[in-house]
């Protein structure tokens, strides 16, 4: 009798233990009102796509889970990290993995599309393409944190991006240390002092001085739709050569950095002067390109005190130019003024490693940083 005992309690554990093991985890693409865009001047959509992954234990169990929200890079969409897109990198799958291999906690994964036909939003509010950094801080954690169960506080949320993505989550995690607690800043958008020249961008004056004269052309036929032209314009350049990727960033980075909602006609910024040279980039009308990836002093400075509450880590290859020059100025800088930075190198470039340095160090750092808060 009390083998038959024993041998019905090893069942009973062994089920208990295969329902842990192989419960279903849940990818859903969600729309959220994205109220916070409304009365841009680019006509960008105020319904926004969001990808939501939940853990295997989500529906078996009455616990909240901690949330990381993840912003992707310029030109990429949410679907690049859940269908392979990045050397095989599947969001769901790898989550899936980590949990069961015990890597990681379970958590609840937000990916943000802040992909515009302009080819990127940089996360920041613009009256030209919206109000981004908005939108994420309210419009989408207030949804998530609504529909699902989570922990809404500080300790139990993360921000997180690569390359435009990595900027962004940098930027806002350090005006919202209420809302984020953690940032983890892959291959960041960042300059340093020569950042604006060697980026190459802004100061390819033969690029700048073709997009004048595109634009002129373009947009002297006002019975035209202007913005369904534009569209046509930056779709032409981004999806060409690479110089014409160079002339599509720099319509998008000027529209979020240096917008001017008065003018009447796209961009609706003013392109920098040709005539201008290096020797005297840093004139007034640079300081806003300058400033949009650049500025840390100042940014620190006002930042100070928000910088300090935060976790940061940053995560650049060390072959990845003005990027690598960027991250190792802003980490220098964070140090200097006493704020608390980890920074991680790896061989590598700009996205060559992004989905190894995914699965291996920015979801196991993140779940290790809410199980260091959850045991505080």
């Amino acid at each position: 009798m009390k083998t038959k005992l024993l041998f019905l309690l090893s069942l009973f554990l062994m089920a208990l233990t295969s329902e842990k093991s192989f419960g279903q985890s849940k990818l859903t693409i969600e729309t959220v009102n994205a109220y916070s865009l409304k009365n841009n001047k680019l006509g960008i959509e105020t319904l926004q796509k969001v990808a939501v992954y939940l853990p295997p234990d989500y529906n078996s169990s009455n616990k909240s889970f901690p949330v990381v929200y993840y912003l992707p890079g310029f030109t990429s969409s949410i679907n690049e990290f859940l269908f392979g897109e990045y050397s095989g990198f599947e969001l769901q799958k790898v989550a899936d993995s980590l949990i069961e291999r015990q890597l990681i906690n379970e958590m609840i994964i937000v990916l943000v599309d802040g992909n515009t036909f302009l080819g990127g939003s940089f996360y920041v509010n613009s009256p030209i393409n919206g109000n981004w950094e908005d939108y994420i801080v309210n419009d989408v954690v207030q949804y998530i944190d609504r529909k699902y169960k989570t922990k809404p506080s500080p300790n139990s949320r993360a921000i997180a991006g690569n390359s435009m993505g990595g900027f962004g989550a940098l930027h806002i995690a350090m005006k919202h240390p209420d809302i984020f607690g953690m940032v983890y800043s892959l291959s960041p958008g960042l300059f340093d002092v020569n950042g604006i020249l060697n980026s190459r961008f802004l100061t390819s004056y033969q690029n700048i001085s073709e997009i004048q004269k595109v634009i002129s052309e373009l947009f002297n036929e006002p019975d035209k739709n202007e913005i369904e032209r534009y569209k046509y314009l930056t779709a032409n350049l981004r999806y060409g050569p690479y110089d014409g990727y160079l002339k599509g960033f720099l319509l998008a980075y000027g529209s979020a950095f240096c917008p001017d909602a008065s003018l009447e006609t796209p961009p609706f910024f003013y392109l920098p002067d040709t005539s201008v040279t290096v020797t005297n980039i840093n004139d007034k009308q640079f300081k806003c390109w300058i400033n949009g990836f650049g500025g840390w002093e100042v940014k620190i400075k006002e930042h100070h005190s928000n910088l300090k509450k935060i976790n940061i880590i940053l995560d650049c290859g060390i072959n990845d130019g003005w990027i690598t020059d960027g991250t190792k100025y802003v980490s220098k800088l964070l140090e200097q003024n006493q704020i608390k930075v980890e920074t991680l190198w790896f061989d590598g470039g700009h996205t060559d490693k992004l989905h190894i340095r995914l699965k291996e160090y920015m979801l196991p750092s993140i779940s290790k940083y809410f199980e260091t808060q959850t045991s505080n």
